[in-house]
């Protein structure tokens, strides 16, 4: 299983930084891995929204469902989470994702982990170098957007 944990400061107001993530649609703009991504309900976005996303990985792309299973907007002085859970026959994956304003903005911790399944399973141990150097990109790519949103 690959796993990542990464911390951005950003000027962003924590409610913005936290609405951006929540709605998984966004990725297409920060995460250079995503080549498409769709919002597969309607309504506002929450527990159990589902997104449909489709990751670079070579020359191809694989389709990923991501549906949110903890969903927690910050207010005031407390925290927020949102969780994004991926599942499918050959992988299964999860974004933590937790806000905390400051005084400058917000503090985000991401963690993220992926692992393959069945057949896949042998080339797990491989994934992690992969996982590592795109999880990496897409948080820089992250930081750059909710920095983005507080500038405007």
């Amino acid at each position: 299983m690959a796993r990542i944990t990464a911390h951005l400061d950003v000027p962003t107001d924590a409610r913005v930084a936290f609405d951006h993530v929540a709605d998984f649609t966004t990725t297409i703009d920060w995460d250079d891995s995503i080549t498409e991504s769709k919002r597969l309900d309607t309504g506002e976005v929450g527990l159990g929204s589902c997104f449909r996303v489709q990751l670079k990985v070579g020359l191809t792309t694989v389709p990923l469902e991501y549906v949110i299973t903890a969903y927690d907007p910050p207010t005031g002085s407390e925290p927020g989470r949102v969780v994004l859970e991926t599942k499918g026959p050959l992988h299964r994956g999860a974004d933590d994702v937790r806000f905390r304003a400051t005084d400058d903005g917000t503090h985000v911790t991401w963690k993220a982990r992926f692992a393959l399944r069945g057949p896949g399973l042998l080339l797990d141990p491989l994934l992690g170098i992969g996982f590592r150097r795109t999880a990496a990109a897409a948080v820089a790519g992250l930081e750059r957007s909710l920095t983005g949103l507080a500038e405007r």
